[in-house]
């Protein structure tokens, strides 16, 4: 893990090396604020298309990375300063002692709220009904021992299967629901925009929301820096969450015209925003996953959440 950590940071720099110099030339230090092109990451993408950042007096440039692995790799390295992504790569880096800590909430994933906008794929014919049924299939994930792998796991052995039975293959999201309906894989991890519409083109069907075998309520994604950064720079770090806080209030109250801005800077085609924002980094909210990810060996060891959130 150590050693791909290095990696990513070496491409990551490569990567920002190569930005645009008039951003340089600008007054205020620029901040660079990497996320991966989901739903769950474009809080950032909101607050710049209202203006919130020049509003606070801040500078930032958004780079497109796939995978918290690699943001928190770029981050370590320098190359980034603030990063979204799940807890779990973060954990992995606590635990190898990167002091790497949460600084703003992200989203959470809340079983009670409806639409569910994520969830376990199969096709629209697929016999398959429980996680007993699921002992040698194989299932696609975004990310290999990432939280959607966490998350079937847990819904496999919370009805009668074996998690270990289960084989696992990275797909990219927007390929999911064909994959699945073509019969390469038996189920997939999907989220939106890629679930709703695969869902919608009818070759596949929602099985479960397997997120909720890890906690009706959690986090599933937040944003982070180093700690020796956050400290240096706490007024940054505390506009940052501010502004993430208010960003996602203004989606929700704008589905549509959210939608249009993940059109516009994520490419991505929706109707209507589904923003689910956590607001506060609460421990509660946090540890179900660090533990799910231990109890599966997606991170050594368990530990208190608490040692990961910024003060």
């Amino acid at each position: 893990m150590l050693a791909r950590l290095r990696a990513f940071v070496v491409a990551s720099a490569l990567v920002l090396g190569a930005g645009p110099s008039a951003l340089r030339a600008q007054e205020q230090p620029v901040i660079h604020v990497a996320v991966s092109p989901f739903e769950a990451q474009a809080g950032v993408y909101y607050a710049q298309d209202l203006g919130l950042f020049k509003k606070a007096g801040l500078n930032v440039e958004i780079v497109q990375m796939q995978g918290g692995e690699a943001i928190v790799a770029a981050i370590v390295g320098g190359a980034i300063q603030i990063g979204a992504g799940t807890p779990v790569p973060l954990a992995n880096a606590h635990i190898r002692g990167i002091d790497v800590v949460l600084v703003a909430p992200g989203t959470i994933n809340d079983a009670t709220i409806l639409p569910q906008v994520s969830g376990l794929i199969v096709a629209t014919n697929s016999p398959l009904k429980t996680g007993k049924d699921f002992a040698g299939k194989t299932v696609a994930v975004n990310t290999l021992h990432s939280i959607d792998q966490i998350a079937m796991e847990s819904w496999v052995d919370a009805t009668g299967g074996n998690a270990k039975t289960v084989r696992f293959l990275e797909v990219p999201n927007v390929t999911m629901a064909d994959a699945t309906a073509d019969n390469r894989v038996d189920g997939a991890i999907s989220a939106d925009p890629g679930y709703s519409a695969g869902l919608a083109g009818g070759r596949v069907r929602s099985l479960a929301n397997v997120n909720a075998a890890v906690a009706k309520r959690f986090i599933i994604s937040a944003w982070f820096a180093t700690r020796s950064w956050a400290d240096q720079h706490p007024d940054i770090a505390r506009k940052y969450a501010a502004i993430m806080n208010d960003a996602s209030a203004w989606a929700v109250k704008n589905p549509e015209a959210a939608a249009a801005v993940l059109t516009k800077y994520m490419r991505l085609q929706t109707p209507r925003a589904h923003e689910r924002h956590a607001n506060t980094l609460d421990p509660a909210l946090l540890q179900p996953l660090v533990d799910a990810a231990a109890r599966y060996k997606v991170i050594p060891t368990q530990f208190d959440v608490r040692d990961i959130i910024w003060h």
